[in-house]
């Protein structure tokens, strides 16, 4: 079941997932009190957007460590945990961490600690009930004000490093961790959740099966017909995106039982795990589909010399190894559209769960991209995958919730040191790589092992994980200044003058040599302005702005407040042909078919209708320009965002009047 809640502009999920439990079976339901008569089920109390997933063996192995580790023995896993339908809900932490949920009651916190290298536990006021009850831990008693961080006992004798904090009236206050002999308050309690009573008998995936069977068939009936509608509407061939996931694997059946015979495509993006290659071999051949390829081959590891580690800020990644090749091979597999079923869901970001079950993609807008699972869980999806006995990916098997590229920014470093244990070669392919930039950036060892290059900007998250390196604070502009010049572009603004309606922008060397001049005055073409030389340089001029370039300087002057655009322009044709990486989107999408890559990057010859096409699909201009050398030009890290930017509408808009899409 779904439930929605809209916040406005506030950053909360607007959607979440409803669970509930049976608490005679002891099983968690898809949907309230199916297949049990005698007792009435209840919803779990989850932290959004409440996307749990069932526990694996490995989920298991790291608790019951967890767990001794902090108590000294396997007791609480024996009498809470063990043979149980355990539940894992994802919740904020600046690394990894999850709700435990058994017998319809989240009990704590099952968490990675990077600094110790390992799986830890932390009760909440619900788990410290139960264990209290039943005399599995040592508890203090405390009066009076306590706050995080204090110590609360200067001498413990104890061996547990996790003790329960108690008021005079016996209830749970909070916890308390035993460091070096000393109580240290970690956790006050702010949530009093009394547990819920329920059978606390063993269950299986069997039993959650039988008693789900309704709700799975309610919701594949659902994504059934909604496939079938879209497939009848658009009359188009249908493609599968694959990527060797979980929720893929989900959409690519729903869809093979609804519609028949299909295609997959599969986008290697040379960043894949070994299974997940093997996974897309044996689906393809299990249900005999014709297997379309794109593939980025070893393009990350050329271009990564160009624009520096990706981030989750920073994904010029995804343009280059995913939706570029898969734009070159749709185009020419289905060049007039194709219906893309996709395995999307709402509950993997707050992007995807704002994002609607019908869309475009402004670098693939030839696909109707549709989700028949948007709404569907991990545990929707995983009691499907049991109950049909899908060719899941192994990795899953091995401590993998999430799939992808192994060096994903939006990775966490449990993630991270799952990658190293099973594939020690590839991971260290990658460490080389972020030396190599460590030295560039002139940063600390703990940019690495705290993994702060997973961020572009100072992002809070990225700020709460400097906190934990002594002496360091890290500097947005001359981080984004040695990026540029130290990556292979070799250009960046070195120094800014800012007026009221003027601007001039010095450069570390020459912006224009003889050898790209040519290029990029083809491609200021599409700009509509007026090119020209004089004694100041060269001029780019249009109604709102006149744009000098002269040797290692630009000078701008505006006339209109949104005449910043047009030296962004500028400056993102002067990259283009600079740095062109050669990834041939422009070449892909020039409605009129006269852009070539050469030496000097893109050449459009005439006729040229200024679409804009090639300039807003290049990643070079939406990336490096965008969320780099723009920031140090407006003094603002955020001036990607800035109003005055060219909206992806007008882009479709654009696509829709070349006669791209419908």
């Amino acid at each position: 079941m779904i439930e929605w809640n809209y916040y406005g502009d506030r950053m909360a999920w607007p959607m979440r997932v409803k669970i509930y439990w049976d608490p005679e079976h002891d099983v968690p339901l898809l949907m309230p009190s199916q297949g049990s008569s005698s007792s009435t089920s209840f919803m779990l109390k989850l932290t959004d957007p409440g996307d749990a997933r069932p526990a694996t063996q490995i989920d298991h192995i790291r608790l019951r460590e967890a767990l001794s580790y902090e108590f000294g023995s396997n007791e609480i896993y024996t009498r809470l945990f063990m043979n149980k339908f355990i539940l894992l809900n994802k919740v904020p932490h600046w690394d990894l961490m999850w709700e435990i949920i058994s017998s319809g009651n989240v009990l704590g916190q099952l968490y990675y600690d990077p600094f110790k290298y390992k799986w830890r536990f932390r009760l909440n006021y619900t788990g410290s009930v139960l264990v209290l009850r039943e005399g599995l831990v040592d508890h203090v008693t405390a009066s009076g004000l306590i706050i995080e961080k204090g110590v609360l006992k200067s001498c413990y004798s104890g061996n547990l490093r996790q003790v329960v904090i108690v008021g005079k009236n016996g209830r749970p206050r909070g916890i308390a961790e035993n460091i070096d002999g000393k109580l240290v308050v970690a956790k006050l309690f702010r949530a009093f959740i009394e547990p819920m009573e329920t059978s606390r008998r063993s269950s299986s995936l069997h039993d959650v099966l039988k008693l789900n069977e309704y709700a799975l068939y309610y919701f594949e009936s659902r994504a059934k017909a909604f496939i079938y509608s879209m497939h009848s509407k658009t009359g188009k061939e249908v493609i599968v995106s694959y990527s060797g996931g979980k929720d893929s694997l989900v959409s690519l059946h729903l869809a093979m039982s609804t519609i028949g015979e299909l295609k997959l495509l599969f986008n290697d993006t040379g960043l894949e795990l070994p299974e997940t290659i093997a996974n897309v071999e044996e689906v393809s051949e299990k249900y005999g589909f014709t297997k379309v390829l794109a593939s980025a081959g070893n393009r990350f590891w050329n271009d990564v010399e160009l624009f520096g580690p990706p981030g989750r800020d920073y994904r010029w990644c995804c343009k280059v190894l995913k939706l570029i090749p898969l734009a070159k091979v749709s185009r020419q597999e289905w060049p007039n559209g194709a219906l893309n079923i996709v395995g999307q869901r709402a509950f993997e970001s707050l992007e995807r769960a704002k994002s609607h079950r019908v869309w475009r993609n402004k670098w693939i807008p030839h696909l109707l991209s549709i989700s028949p699972i948007q709404e569907w869980s991990q545990l929707h999806v995983w009691l499907y995958i049991h109950k049909h006995k899908l060719p899941y990916n192994k990795l899953y098997d091995k401590g993998f919730e999430r799939l992808g590229c192994y060096l994903c920014p939006a990775s966490t470093l449990a993630e991270f040191k799952e990658v190293e244990t099973v594939c020690p070669e590839l991971w260290s392919k990658w460490i080389s790589v972020l030396e190599v930039w460590k030295d560039k950036l002139s940063q600390p060892r703990e940019w690495i092992d705290l993994g702060l290059w997973r961020w572009l900007t100072p992002a809070f998250a990225k700020r709460r994980l400097e906190l934990k390196i002594s002496s360091y604070s890290s500097n947005w502009k001359k981080e984004y200044v040695s990026r540029l010049i130290e990556g292979a572009m070799r250009l960046s603004p070195i120094k800014i003058d800012r007026g009221e309606h003027n601007l001039v922008a010095y450069f570390n060397e020459e912006l224009l040599n003889d050898e790209c001049l040519l290029t990029f005055a083809s491609n200021v073409k599409m700009l509509k302005a007026n090119t020209y030389r004089d004694v100041e340089g060269l001029i780019i001029e249009t109604d709102r702005t006149k744009v000098v370039i002269s040797g290692r300087t630009i000078k701008a002057l505006f006339r209109e407040h949104n005449g910043v655009e047009d030296l962004v322009d500028v400056l993102k044709n002067i990259y283009r042909v600079r740095g062109c990486v050669k990834c041939g989107s422009c070449v892909i999408w020039c409605p009129e078919k006269v852009v070539k890559l050469t030496s000097n990057g893109p050449l459009p010859r005439v006729p040229c209708s200024s679409c804009r096409i090639c300039i807003e699909n290049c990643p070079i201009s939406e990336m490096l320009v965008e969320k780099i050398v723009v920031p140090l030009i407006l003094d603002d890290v955020t001036a990607w965002r800035r109003r005055t930017r060219f909206k992806r509408e007008d882009l479709l808009k654009s696509f829709r009047t070349m006669g791209y899409i419908p």
